[in-house]
């Protein structure tokens, strides 16, 4: 695997009268830019960056991104906007959630129109990544398919924590902490080793106050999700953010199919579960079925 850091100027497409930029890694296969097919955009959830998807704290084996560059898979993941080292906007109220996925697509475009040629795209989004991959693929539909992994449309539960609580604290403008140690027994299974558990929580970032207001937000993407017409592929885990999986395919009524998969003894950051690899294969497997 190659891996490749970049900070992708977005601030025509943001159009909030500063500079902005999205810091990205692009996780390319040998020989991949001259004859490679598949390119999977990787978006992080709150509290997260980028390194999700091929953390430096952890061995190989917790690598999606290495993972997908073995079996001839691109990975471009990216700090969402307002998150990681990408642009942190002050005021924290010029966001919305349309400026955001505006930014991530035209960051993506951006890598696109540098390889110079035509390669079938997957968006994939955890968490409240998946919330932004159902905004962006609504408004900007360059992807072939979208994947929404640990993102809930029916009315969420987080673990220990209380929704309405969260929601009633979350200041007006600025920029939040992930309350990590409420969220363990929704974020790791048991079997997660606890070094990995406090690496994962110490290599976290802040997250917009906008974004964890929508969030919170019960049917805050039902329209969007309600335009996509491509495939969408739907992962929660066994322990996770939705009270009903089986309701959640049918927040898709347009799309050309609708598959739900649960991962087995897994809680809600499936990449640091004992049984990645299972997600990791059927994902793969889903994305070459939707071809």
């Amino acid at each position: 695997m190659k891996s490749a850091d970049m900070v992708i100027n977005v601030t025509a497409a943001a159009g909030i009268d500063e500079t902005v930029e999205i810091a990205a890694s692009l996780h390319t296969p040998d020989n991949w830019r001259e004859h490679g097919e598949h390119l999977v955009f990787a978006i992080h959830g709150g509290g997260y960056t980028r390194h999700y998807w091929n953390p430096s704290f952890a061995d190989e084996s917790y690598s999606f991104a290495r993972w997908f560059c073995d079996r001839g898979k691109a990975v471009l993941a990216i700090d969402m906007l307002g998150m990681g080292e990408s642009t942190r906007p002050e005021a924290e109220s010029k966001l919305s959630r349309a400026t955001i996925a505006c930014a991530h697509a035209a960051a993506l475009t951006q890598v696109l129109e540098g390889l110079g040629r035509k390669v079938s795209v997957t968006g994939v989004g955890h968490s409240m990544g998946g919330m932004m991959i159902i905004s962006q693929a609504a408004a900007h539909p360059v992807f072939d398919r979208v994947a929404v992994l640990g993102w809930a449309n029916e009315p969420m539960v987080l673990g220990d924590t209380d929704v309405n609580e969260l929601q009633a604290g979350l200041v007006p403008d600025g920029y939040l902490a992930t309350p990590r140690e409420a969220m363990r027994k929704l974020f790791y299974w048991p079997d997660v080793p606890f070094e990995i558990v406090e690496a994962d929580e110490a290599n976290g970032s802040l997250t917009p106050s906008t974004l964890g207001r929508a969030a919170l937000t019960p049917g805050v993407v039902h329209d969007d999700a309600r335009q996509i017409i491509i495939p969408v592929l739907i992962v929660q885990s066994e322990i996770d953010t939705s009270p009903a999986p089986e309701r959640e395919p049918g927040y898709f009524p347009a799309a050309k199919s609708v598959e739900l998969q649960i991962m087995p003894q897994a809680a809600h950051c499936q990449n640091l579960a004992a049984t990645r690899e299972q997600h990791w294969i059927a994902l793969n497997e889903w994305i070459d079925r939707c071809n």
